[in-house]
């Protein structure tokens, strides 16, 4: 090796160390820190003051998270259920079925994406007089569903109908916001209604200050299907 092969090197041996021995310092500096933090998390725990990570939620408060968001959606996801009951009755079908999953892409990735909470809808479709059944292998799984049928047995009164008076058939818990466009703010809401259309019951939404397009005669109320019966009638005024 040349003198000045030997020189050049000697001139960036000692920098290499350093460097080295400055990365070592630091590497042991962050670990003593986190040493630091694990002693002072363990001694907190000795004396009996409670420690939790910034995101931490007990098994409590994540339940209660999760029911709070099915019965924020229940309105929006009753109103999409009565669209897909209307569709199928207008083809002839005595039961659709509602899954809870759909395949979809977030950020890039394929995810599953939310169409409905089963359960919840479950329970609320039943006070229409619809049968339902959970169909799943696991109650949160990808292919968890639910079959929703409607030759379930009546489950009103139909007596205290006069056939000569007039009613409206509002849908419990259907009651959605209007917002407007442009700031957001809720201007309206509307209310899921069954109403006759063309010989066939259905479902349609109408502001909660309801016209007359959603009041019904009493006579065809009596001889509605079971799950238009199953509702709770208002005389009209």
């Amino acid at each position: 090796m040349s003198l000045f092969s030997r020189r050049k090197l000697s001139e960036y041996e000692p920098n290499d160390h350093q460097h080295q021995l400055n990365k070592l310092n630091f590497k042991v500096t962050k670990l003593e820190d986190r040493i630091d933090k694990l002693e002072n998390d363990w001694e907190c725990a000795s004396q009996g003051e409670s420690f939790q990570l910034a995101n931490g939620i007990d098994a409590k408060e994540a339940a209660n998270r999760v029911e709070k968001a099915a019965q924020k959606a229940l309105p929006n996801e009753l109103k999409k259920a009565f669209d897909e009951i209307n569709s199928a009755v207008k083809n002839e079908q005595q039961s659709i079925r509602l899954w809870q999953y759909k395949l979809g892409i977030v950020n890039g990735e394929p995810q599953r994406v939310r169409i409905y909470h089963i359960a919840a809808l479950s329970k609320e479709l039943k006070k229409y007089g619809y049968e339902t059944k959970l169909d799943s292998n696991d109650s949160d799984g990808r292919f968890s569903s639910l079959k929703v049928s409607w030759e379930g047995k009546e489950t009103s009164d139909i007596s205290k109908i006069d056939p000569a008076k007039k009613y409206i058939l509002p849908l419990e818990d259907t009651e959605c916001e209007i917002t407007d466009s442009v700031t957001g703010k809720a201007i309206s809401h509307e209310v899921a209604y069954a109403c006759p259309r063309d010989d066939k019951w259905e479902i349609i939404y109408e502001r909660k200050i309801y016209s007359d397009a959603v009041v019904v005669p009493g006579k065809n109320i009596i001889s509605a299907p079971n799950w238009v019966k199953s509702i709770e009638p208002i005389e009209a005024d």
